[in-house]
């Protein structure tokens, strides 16, 4: 069986190249062994982006939105309806977003979130691009068993979870738990890691925190995962004096990088 046979595509975003040219970015994710990328959403010409990817042979894996769920709902419609007609014009990736609001205020949102999401899932269907939600330690939606609970309500092939274990493990759950509730609606995963205790923890880059990455991917492999997994490089790693974003990307490269791609055999 060949290498890339045996591999799940294991991405890095966009976001921890920040002022960096898109060309730049592919080729260094490239050069270091990534096999896909992640784009932050944004005014991106379709043309180019395709001629990247298949001059580095890079599918982009994901597009990167900050939508909410709350206060208007037709700017987030509208820009969402952007993101995914980019989406659909280079290959289809999965459009992952946060979903706003305080975890305090889950209960009191959980239906408005509900009702807000049936319209996104329509677009979705529409475009024929899924679109993942994301549970966030600092969101309303904050837990996996809620966001797959949202899925399955409304019940769309097109309404699906980015699952990002660093926000569970915060909030003192086990990745074998937190991925079970999950997994039925997972399109893709974020990893990063992080240090400290909430609320005052820091997000720092995977592999430089307490996240076992051999149990991670021995799990995935139990559970027959093959989607996208795509590095986040927080706002956190991002405010550190200097950033080197090179570094950044090696690192992980390193550390992360060949333990998560693999697949069971």
């Amino acid at each position: 069986m060949s290498l890339a046979a045996r591999r799940r595509p294991f991405g890095y975003s966009f976001k921890g190249f920040p002022g960096w040219p898109m060309a730049r970015s592919f080729a260094l994710c490239a050069e270091l062994g990534y096999s896909g990328v992640e784009l932050v959403a944004g005014p991106h010409d379709p043309g180019e982006v395709r001629a990247l990817t298949k001059r580095h042979k890079l599918p982009v894996l994901s597009v990167m939105e900050d939508l909410r769920l709350t206060g208007a709902a037709e700017p987030q419609l509208e820009r969402l309806e952007q993101s995914l007609r980019l989406a659909k014009e280079i290959g289809r990736p999965v459009v992952e977003t946060i979903v706003g609001g305080k975890p305090p205020e889950w209960e009191g949102l959980r239906a408005s979130f509900l009702e807000r999401l049936r319209p996104w899932a329509k677009l979705a269907e529409r475009y024929k691009v899924p679109v993942a939600i994301k549970a966030h330690i600092g969101s309303a939606l904050h837990t996996p068993a809620d966001a797959a609970e949202l899925c399955r309500q409304v019940g769309s092939p097109f309404l699906k979870l980015n699952y990002d274990f660093s926000h569970f493990q915060l909030q003192g759950m086990t990745l074998e738990q937190s991925l079970r509730e999950a997994l039925p609606f997972i399109a893709m995963i974020h990893v990063k890691d992080s240090t400290g205790a909430a609320p005052t923890h820091r997000f720092v880059l995977p592999g430089a925190g307490s996240i076992n990455y051999n149990e991670y991917a021995a799990l995935l492999d139990k559970a027959k995962y093959r989607g996208p997994i795509v590095v986040e490089v927080s706002a956190h790693v991002l405010e550190q004096e200097p950033f080197d974003a090179e570094a950044a990307a090696r690192f992980v490269a390193h550390k992360v990088l060949p333990v998560l791609s693999r697949k069971g055999v």
